[in-house]
């Protein structure tokens, strides 16, 4: 059993592993996973820019592809950005593992499960929001279709979709096609920024617990009452103690570059 698969960073290594991107992922998965990604985004991409280019003279049709296209371009560059930075992913992935074990019981491990449950609570609200933004704009044109066929609206419907297309294909014969890339699509566009955010909610809340384990160790280092001209390092409790907060203060500035790739 991996150590990602406690209840902390559960969420962080599914969300990774949708889009391909988990470091500890086998080649074959993430490159499947990956491909998926890529297909599914590319795609709409595409489809929104058939749109916009046949339609280039049309003020509305530019502006309502415009719009979701620039969106997933930022989206494609966002994960292009991760991938070109996965091996960091991977050091700070080992850091925290590595720390865990360090601090397996005591003020040290409290810190981090706190820290650590802080990261769960603030990625699960953030997984739920975008998803649920996923669902309601993705159904949306399937619940005005169905809402005028079946209420009694005296008036003709033509099937909107989430983006202008029906200058150059017949929306409405392939409607229920159309949808179903589209829900699909739209779904790891918005799996893309949900991963690599929470990645660097992760990344934050780990650097935090560093810096509040120092705090703790730095307030609980008792002072010596005389000084002696001859220190015995090899037994100086206090003295090892600093030396492993200056370590950790050293790491946690190591991570904060990794995050800012993000």
């Amino acid at each position: 059993m991996s150590f990602y698969d406690n209840h902390y960073y559960h969420l962080n290594k599914r969300l990774l592993s949708i889009i391909g991107q988990w470091p500890y992922q086998s080649r074959l998965e993430s490159n499947t996973m990956l491909g998926i990604t890529l297909f599914f985004t590319g795609s709409l991409t595409f489809l929104e820019g058939w749109g916009l280019v046949s339609g280039i003279t049309d003020l509305s049709i530019i502006m309502e592809n415009a719009s979701p296209m620039l969106v997933n371009i930022f989206i494609f560059v966002k994960l292009l950005n991760y991938f070109f930075n996965k091996y960091k992913m991977k050091e700070l992935l080992d850091h925290v593992e590595e720390t865990w074990k360090m601090m397996q019981v005591g003020p040290r491990n409290e810190i981090l499960r706190s820290y650590a449950e802080q990261n769960k609570v603030y990625t699960i609200r953030y997984t739920l929001a975008l998803y649920t933004m996923w669902i309601l704009y993705s159904t949306t044109p399937l619940i005005v279709s169905w809402t005028y066929k079946l209420l009694p609206i005296n008036a003709t419907y033509t099937a909107r979709f989430l983006y202008r297309l029906e200058h150059v294909c017949d929306v409405d014969k392939y409607f229920n096609l159309l949808m179903l890339h589209g829900f699909i699509s739209v779904f790891y566009i918005v799996s893309v920024p949900i991963a690599v955010d929470t990645m660097f909610v992760l990344c934050i809340q780990h650097v935090c617990a560093l810096f509040e384990i120092i705090k703790y160790d730095m307030e609980h280092i008792q002072g010596s009452d005389f000084v002696t001209l001859e220190l015995d390092i090899a037994d100086d409790i206090e003295y090892h103690k600093i030396i492993e907060c200056i370590k950790l203060h050293d790491q946690a500035f190591k991570l904060v570059p990794v995050g800012n790739t993000l």
